[in-house]
């Protein structure tokens, strides 16, 4: 029976726990008027019955009167301005060598595709050459691959070439 009585005591400590623990949470906010009206009427209710949680209370709401009670002073021209740029400064420091290698990383990808794109591109005009070079000699070929006979700055089947066409002197045709 004795034991009964010491382990429900024991309950009702905890819980009662759990509900101080719960109410200090929500001191701020009573504060702040920021409650629910269901939760206004609870966070009272324990007030009124736990003297540590009003205590607490009392607390916060004096500390909150002498910060509102205390006297304003401005900020000297551009104070926000450095005390932001130095925070920026200050987070910024453990990923600033990241991001300066980050950079340099992207760099070289670049400049690397860039040497696979160009080595492929001379591999592929060999082989084109290579292919003409059994007919032809190699100073033909290069003739005949930079030859601007081949361009034609109107095609026949665009508008432009119909163009020329029609405006072409009638012996040429």
């Amino acid at each position: 029976m004795e034991q009964n009585r010491l382990s429900e005591r024991l309950i009702r400590q905890r819980e009662e726990n759990m509900k101080c623990r719960h109410a200090k949470k929500l001191i701020s906010w009573y504060v702040d008027d920021e409650l629910s009206p269901d939760e206004k009427k609870d966070f009272d209710f324990h007030i009124q019955e736990c003297a540590t949680c009003r205590e607490e209370l009392e607390e916060t709401q004096a500390l909150l009167r002498i910060f509102a009670s205390a006297e304003r002073f401005s900020a000297p021209f551009g104070f926000t301005t450095r005390v932001l740029g130095n925070l920026g400064e200050k987070e910024g420091s453990p990923l600033r060598g990241l991001l300066a290698v980050k950079p340099f990383f992207l760099r070289s990808a670049q400049v690397a595709f860039a040497l696979v794109v160009i080595t492929i591109g001379i591999i592929s005009g060999n082989l084109l050459l290579a292919e003409r070079t059994d007919t032809i000699g190699q100073a033909a070929v290069v003739q005949a691959v930079f030859s601007l006979d081949l361009f034609q700055a109107t095609p026949p089947d665009s508008i432009g070439g119909i163009y020329s066409t029609l405006m072409r002197p009638s012996h040429e045709s």
